[in-house]
């Protein structure tokens, strides 16, 4: 039997080493589905105590918001500080499918974000830290690590992209106006900006 597969065509052997890397990319992806859709990262850890996702603290975002927009419109420099709940309020608000239920934790000098996300009817747990670029039309996220279901790191690339570009997509949404400079501190996001 091993002497027969030895002497066989060139390609025929070809085909065959093809197809069962073939099958063997099927099995990887198939396996890196089901880890994306079973358990997952434990939710992000608040820098400043508990969070509360509210219509009344998404409102106290805005109103920080405009004020800060309305500032600098103005002509002056200005800042303000956004807490976690509020922060939170304002993305779960803003924030469709393919999201739901995120949270947003600030710590000393990077931020960490959880959510839901769907792909395919299935909703996978996410987790990403970094920070933002805030000095463009729109905010830029800068991803340092995203951790999807349970696919372990070395596998976190297959759905990777799909996360980093969904995320895209809803920071193109939001425009700003004037550059700013993010300061995070345990809980606590300040905004430096510039008319």
């Amino acid at each position: 039997m091993f002497l027969a597969w030895f002497f066989m065509s060139p390609l025929r052997f070809i085909f065959g080493l093809f197809g069962t890397l073939l099958l063997l990319l099927l099995i990887i992806a198939g396996c890196t589905i089901v880890l994306a859709f079973t358990g997952g990262p434990a939710p992000c850890t608040p820098g400043g105590g508990p969070i509360t996702v509210s219509a009344a603290n998404a409102d106290a975002f805005d109103t920080k918001w405009d004020g800060f927009n309305a500032t600098l419109d103005g002509g002056s420099a200005a800042n303000v500080n956004f807490n976690e709940s509020e922060i939170s309020s304002f993305v779960d608000r803003e924030v469709g499918s393919p999201f739901s239920d995120p949270r947003v934790c600030i710590h000393d000098g990077f931020g960490e974000g959880t959510a839901s996300f769907e792909i395919l009817g299935f909703d996978a747990k996410i987790k990403v830290k970094g920070n933002m670029e805030l000095t463009g039309a729109h905010p830029v996220a800068k991803i340092d690590n995203i951790e999807v279901g349970n696919v372990p790191d070395f596998l976190v690339d297959v759905v990777k992209g799909l996360v980093e570009s969904a995320i895209d997509d809803e920071t193109a949404k939001v425009d700003l106006d004037h550059p700013m400079t993010p300061t995070l501190t345990e809980g606590d996001a300040k905004l430096d900006g510039t008319p």
